[in-house]
């Protein structure tokens, strides 16, 4: 027995937390639907119905946990302070959950480190044409109807009483339901630990606190990439001669949208022309390891693949390796600015011996140009060449939104044009897929005229894009890339070599190594191993199996996305 003081005592408090729950129902209910609903569609999207226990596991857990959280709000003794409180924490979390949704529609994925790192690294006219993409008047219409839903809502929430069931039987129900998710943390413990520690089952506040906390990681660790990849470059062997390997970085380009890989709308005249020739060698197996460009060139021009067992930040680079080894290096970009975030393509370009942009800007500034403006820049690298050179040229080629990437003259598809499955979309959706159908098409001409301005030299270019893009692929909404839910239409890229006629006539066993590897599987991670076997330089990172032209070549070797296997599950 307790005694009478103690056991008053224990009365008193549970008739507050009884008072509380009557009182405050429509916020513990509010609150905790806003933060399941992420739960619940996290793992059903990556597992179906075959955890669906762990995910309502969890449910009574969250629903305890906002219920305490709520109580222990109430018993805040000033007025003004605890209507604050609870105001803020609907708020945070009716905004949070809109953002979800928002990804969720847009780009069946949570916010992520990804998502957010490309926020930050966002300027106003990219920020202008993401909000004219993704929101338009609809949505702007959409928002102002939320913030208006949000208003009603609160004040409904905060008048609405707990009737459903007399005292009575609440005095029951509230222990056990306390008990029901001690018990339902216990076995998420237990049971499902991964699940806890592993993002799945993670309510908006921690997702975006988690990712916002790994981007913040990423630009500190970029801003210390300077001193840390230099010092460890070791040449084990260098009897490079070619004078010019250029190296161009596309954007945003699905290989399976260009009419040199069998689409039919004919976007790629040019190269069709090059290959008839035999000009080209052009790849048909190629896939990148990521569907974002900072998380591509973390590993595109590095040692760090999937297999190493360090960060990607710990392994040598292309940029530093090549300098060892005597050539002069190039970063030519319509891209990326000299901004405060410091990606990774701006680290890779300021260890290179000139770097050149298509204009001078800070990351908040406009940067929208055509492709064609590097043309001048490549021409004064020309101009000022060395006798071992390589050169990043870097392209915005078919990075949305796709109408700014092709100048008017370029104009030669419409929605009319859209065969196939997609036919039947809307015409707004059909005018966007030939829009990106134009930019391939205007990306075909600076392609083949950066061939162009080679072709008197003994040169080779690698053309490259960084990632694929899906546009409303299997019937899904989304246009565009993102880093936290790569498919096969983000990853699949074209890899095309082409060389002048010199370089062909002297170095005849180079292009038929290339010629003999055109069918084999690949993935971009491993690219430094092949450049560096072209150009004939070795470092002790040097792997001949992971060179696609190499003759040791493995072919077998597993193309893991994330934590999938490419080729069993995403082709």
């Amino acid at each position: 027995m307790l005694p009478g003081g103690v056991k008053k005592r224990l009365l008193f408090f549970f008739g507050r937390v009884q008072q509380a729950v009557e009182r405050k129902i429509g916020h513990i209910l509010s609150l905790f639907l806003l933060n399941y609903f992420t739960i619940f569609w996290a793992n059903y999207h990556a597992y179906q119905l075959d955890q669906i226990w762990v995910v309502l596991v969890d449910g009574i857990f969250l629903l305890v946990g906002t219920g305490i959280y709520v109580v222990l709000l109430a018993q805040i003794p000033f007025g003004c302070l605890r209507k604050g409180l609870f105001f803020l924490s609907f708020f945070l979390c009716a905004l949070l959950g809109g953002l979800e949704i928002f990804s969720i529609y847009n780009y069946q994925a949570l916010i992520g480190a990804g998502i957010v790192t490309a926020v930050m690294e966002t300027n106003p006219k990219e920020a202008g044409e993401f909000l004219e993409r993704y929101l338009g008047w609809k949505g702007a219409l959409l928002v102002a109807a939320g913030a208006v839903f949000f208003r009603w809502g609160y004040r409904r929430l905060s008048g609405m009483r707990f009737t459903l069931m007399r005292r009575h039987w609440q005095n029951r129900l509230l222990p056990v339901m306390f008990l029901a998710g001690i018990l339902a943390a216990a076995s998420l413990w237990n049971g499902y630990h991964s699940f806890v520690i592993n993002d799945s089952l993670d309510i908006p506040v921690l997702q975006v606190q988690r990712a916002v906390g790994r981007a913040l990681t990423d630009i500190e660790v970029y801003e210390q990439m300077d001193g840390e990849m230099e010092h460890s470059v070791e040449i084990t062997g260098n009897q490079g001669t070619i004078p010019h390997v250029v190296f161009v970085l596309g954007e945003s380009t699905y290989r399976g949208r260009m009419h040199l890989y069998g689409y039919d709308l004919e976007n790629t005249p040019n190269l069709d022309a090059l290959a008839e020739t035999g000009e080209l060698v052009v790849f048909r197996d190629v896939i990148s390891p990521k569907s974002a460009t900072v998380a591509v060139l973390k590993e595109l021009f590095t040692f760090h693949d999937w297999e190493v067992g360090k960060e990607w930040y710990q392994c040598n680079n292309l940029m530093d390796v090549l300098k060892a080894a005597g050539y002069k290096t190039y970063w030519l970009s319509n891209q990326e600015s000299s901004g405060i975030w410091g990606n990774v393509a701006q680290l890779y370009a300021n260890r290179c011996t000139k770097k050149a942009y298509t204009a001078l800007r800070e990351s908040r500034e406009d940067y929208g140009r055509l492709d064609e403006e590097l043309f001048p820049l490549v021409e004064g690298a020309l101009a000022e060449a060395g006798e071992k050179n390589f050169y990043v040229i870097h392209l915005m080629g078919g990075h949305g939104l796709y109408y700014m990437r092709f100048p008017y003259l370029f104009t030669k598809f419409t929605a009319e044009d859209i065969h196939g499955p997609q036919a039947e979309l809307p015409e707004g959706k059909r005018t966007e897929l030939a829009q990106y159908a134009n930019a391939l098409y205007y990306n075909d001409y600076v392609v083949s005229s950066l061939f162009d301005m080679f072709r008197q030299k003994n040169a080779i270019v690698i053309y490259l894009p960084d990632h694929g893009e899906t546009i409303y692929d299997d019937g899904s909404n989304f246009a565009g890339h993102v880093e936290e839910n790569p498919n096969k239409y983000t990853l699949e890229v074209p890899l095309i070599f082409w060389a002048s006629d010199t370089f062909r006539a002297r170095y005849p066993e180079k292009w038929a190594s290339v010629q003999n590897a055109a069918l084999r599987p690949y993935m971009t991670d491993d690219m430094i191993h092949t450049i560096l076997d072209l150009m004939d330089i070795r470092t002790p990172e040097f792997d001949a199996s992971k060179s696609v032209i190499h003759p040791d070549f493995d072919g077998q070797r597993r193309r893991v996305v994330g934590q999938k296997d490419y080729d069993a599950s995403m082709r």
